[in-house]
């Protein structure tokens, strides 16, 4: 039931009872007036001294009086009471009744996704509800803006979020028939990597390489990814030799902040004779798996934010049946539930150990490892570039 019908059952009771009471007031006075003119006949009829007579009269008389004001005092609390029934009833209407109507309107348009607020005046307690809904209106506006503007900002970065994963994405390279190259990278976030990669065709003959991982993950790390790439590219593109790209790359990244930083191997490999030139500024060492065995290519150089270097090349030999392999932390550092590492003694395994000479086939398969080795969500973005000489041993 209602609060109204409520009130109004509450006020119909009350005026059945007044009503009520008037009611056996005035049975009460009739029934007294009868008794009152049989005693008056009974005095006029009985034979009393004139003494007696005035005495009864007057007594008569008094009682009259009496009567008359008991019936005016009962008729003023008898209105007095309606009076205030259909008072307290207006008001309450109006005071409690109305301001919760108001409340609930808004409440509904709320519900419904209407705009603006409604306060509605009343006593205090009302009052301090309706300030409640109005609140609450007001933030669930303001959640619907901000939920239409973030809808409306990922219809328009998706566009952008999908061309810069098509930029980051490396070339595919032509190379002689005993050469593989391939990569896979496992973004820790979306689609969008702080790791990129790029094969580089630099000539008939040699083929550049460059692995970058930035600090971070996500869209930002990947906007600054891409553009270390692109100057790595250019550099060596220009002809300088790794540690000088790395070098000039690092001159161009004079706003990286005190809290950016970057890791990269950049590698230029002659395809005739299977030589390499290498400098890789803080990146984990790679891996040289000549057979069976690996030897790991260290750092030549700090990494690139918070060092001016400086770095250096190196160079080495790819023989036939040889694979290099680059990756970055991510690999190494996923972690299983027990929190144990996945690990460099796991990787040299998986890349060394493969029976397998194409590169494609061996890449997919640490990448697959690695997810099964800690399932869920990687905490870092997981990238690794293998380059094969063919045919395995």
């Amino acid at each position: 039931m209602s609060l109204r019908r409520r009130l109004l059952l509450i006020f119909f009771v009350y005026l059945a009872i007044i009503v009520a009471g008037a009611g056996l007031v005035i049975w009460t006075s009739v029934q007294r007036d009868d008794v009152t003119d049989t005693q008056s006949m009974l005095i006029e009829t009985s034979s009393l001294s004139a003494r007696d007579r005035a005495a009864l009269v007057a007594s008569q008389d008094r009682l009259d009086d009496i009567r008359i004001r008991y019936r005016v005092g009962i008729t003023v609390i008898l209105g007095s009471a309606l009076i205030t029934t259909v008072a307290a009833a207006f008001f309450v209407r109006r005071w409690v009744v109305q301001p919760i109507d108001q409340v609930t309107e808004a409440v509904r348009g709320a519900r419904e996704g209407e705009l603006g607020v409604i306060a509605p005046a009343g006593p205090p307690e009302i009052a301090e509800l309706a300030r409640g809904v109005d609140a609450m209106r007001l933030s669930r506006n303001r959640a619907l803006f901000d939920a239409v503007r973030a809808r409306e900002t990922i219809e328009q970065s998706a566009p952008i979020v999908m061309g810069l994963r098509s930029a980051l994405a490396a070339d595919d390279a032509d190379l002689p028939g005993e050469w593989t190259v391939a990569g896979e990278l496992q973004p820790a976030e979306g689609v969008i990597a702080g790791d990129c990669f790029d094969l580089i065709e630099l000539g008939p003959t040699d083929l550049g390489l460059v692995l970058v991982d930035i600090s971070g993950h996500g869209a930002v790390s990947g906007l600054l990814a891409l553009r270390c790439r692109e100057l790595l590219r250019a550099g060596l593109r220009s002809g300088f030799d790794p540690a000088d790209a790395v070098r000039w790359s690092a001159a161009q990244l004079d706003d990286l902040g005190d809290e950016s930083f970057l890791s990269a191997f950049v590698g230029v490999v002659d395809l005739n004779t299977g030589r390499c030139t290498y400098a890789s500024a803080g990146h984990p060492p790679a891996l040289h798996c000549v057979g069976d065995s690996a030897v790991d290519l260290g750092p030549t150089g700090p990494i690139v934010g918070p060092f001016d270097g400086p770095w250096t090349s190196v160079s080495f030999t790819v023989e036939p049946g040889d694979t290099l392999a680059i990756y970055t932390d991510g690999v190494i550092e996923a972690r299983d539930a027990a929190r144990e590492e996945f690990g460099v003694d796991r990787l040299r395994e998986l890349v060394c150990a493969a029976s397998c000479d194409e590169a494609t086939a061996i890449a997919k398969r640490v990448i697959d490892d690695v997810g099964a080795f800690a399932p869920g969500r990687v905490h870092d973005d997981a990238t690794i570039v293998l380059l094969c000489r063919g045919p395995r041993a």
